[in-house]
């Protein structure tokens, strides 16, 4: 009598099907999350740099300006009086060079950056040296020396207004260097709204995978829902939800260029009217007291711009001011500033925290969401 032997049933390929969508999902999870720490990560640093680093080289740099021309005013007034450069002055020599070495700690110039700081740096003594000078001079009380104390003086401003603050790799020429460093770094692409929106195209992709797992589970195992798969599906919504977080930090970013604009403005209307005080006082001079002094610097009318009209048209120039003081107007913006690139930084240290506590769920949930079907399902077909 011949056994009938039964057909054997081949075997499933259901839990192989399930270990590739347990790839597929870990592959586009990683892929997910990958991008949206990368944007934000680059966006962190570019945050950094420019609201941390470049933004203060700007300020620091008008700043100096602001001190160099406050200390050459001051200079012209006092000095002709055999008082000396007062403490004022040597306060703003001071605060100039502690502004230098903030703009040469966080230079975003690059190389010609730092050729400027050099030479800056350089003719600062050298202008303390002439003003020294012509102090000497003046206190000799000496009439024949009056004159030459005045050429002292005008030797120095010249030096400050034809090397220091303007002309090749001047202060003028760092500041311009460092603004136009700071407008690339808040023009790069890495700020950019689009950008933030990058990893929505592979979390959608995640999402749409994950949705038909859970039917092809439900089909197959009649599971109707797998709560791992559902923590999973989930994190990816709120890694989406996290692109509009960074987009409200890149707004707190470009947020403070507004305060720092307050803040060069204000410098420049400062330094002018400060300038021009001391321009229009050294001309006085030099049309009273100077009778040994050369053509050329009886000239000096003509570097001579101030007068009482420009000295209205820079106050009316001048951003609105909290304050009736400008000194106390430039803090207030300078603070906004500080607080607004300091938002940023730390709402991207956030997002970061938050898309990194994600990814981590979202390789924790996938795995344990299939890897029970999987074994269920083969031990049904023993």
């Amino acid at each position: 009598m011949m056994s009938v032997t039964a057909p054997q049933r081949a075997p499933s390929t259901t839990p192989l099907l399930l270990d590739r969508l347990c790839a597929v999902l870990m592959t586009l999870a990683l892929l997910t999350g990958g991008t949206a720490l990368l944007v934000t990560w680059q966006e962190h640093t570019v945050v950094v740099a420019a609201g941390e680093h470049t933004a203060t080289a700007v300020m620091e740099a008008y700043a100096a300006g602001q001190a160099l021309a406050d200390a050459d005013s001051l200079a012209i007034q006092t000095i002709p009086l055999g008082a000396g450069p007062s403490g004022q002055h040597q306060d703003d020599i001071a605060a100039a060079e502690q502004s230098l070495e903030q703009v040469a700690e966080n230079n975003a110039a690059g190389a010609s950056g730092s050729q400027a700081l050099q030479l800056i740096e350089g003719l600062v003594p050298a202008y303390t040296g002439l003003v020294e000078q012509a102090d000497a001079h003046y206190r000799m009380q000496v009439a024949s020396d009056s004159g030459v104390g005045l050429e002292d003086l005008w030797s120095a401003s010249e030096l400050m207004h034809g090397q220091l603050l303007t002309g090749p790799d001047s202060l003028g020429f760092l500041q311009s260097a460092e603004r136009r460093a700071l407008v690339s770094q808040q023009s790069s692409p890495w700020v950019s709204p689009w950008l933030s929106a990058l990893w929505i195209i592979p979390a959608l992709a995640l999402l749409g995978t994950l949705a038909a797992t859970q039917r092809l589970l439900g089909r197959r195992l009649r599971r109707i829902l797998s709560k791992y798969l559902t923590v999973a599906a989930a994190a990816v919504i709120a890694l989406c939800l996290m692109g509009s977080h960074v987009i409200d930090s890149e707004r707190s970013f470009r947020a403070a260029s507004g305060p720092l604009q307050a803040v060069v403005a204000l410098q420049e209307v400062r330094t002018d009217i400060t300038d021009g005080y001391g321009q229009a006082t050294l001309k006085g001079l030099f049309g009273t007291h100077c009778g040994q002094c050369s053509a050329e610097q009886r000239e000096v009318q003509h570097i001579v711009t101030f007068d009482a009209t420009a000295k209205r048209k820079a106050d009316s120039q001048a951003p609105p001011c909290p304050t009736t003081k400008i000194l106390g107007c430039i803090s207030t913006e300078e603070s906004l500033v500080a607080a607004d690139a300091a938002a940023a930084v730390a709402s991207y240290s956030r997002s970061m925290a938050f898309i990194t506590g994600l990814l981590i769920l979202l390789l924790l949930m996938i795995p344990l969401g299939l890897r029970s079907p999987i074994d269920e399902y083969r031990y049904r077909r023993i």
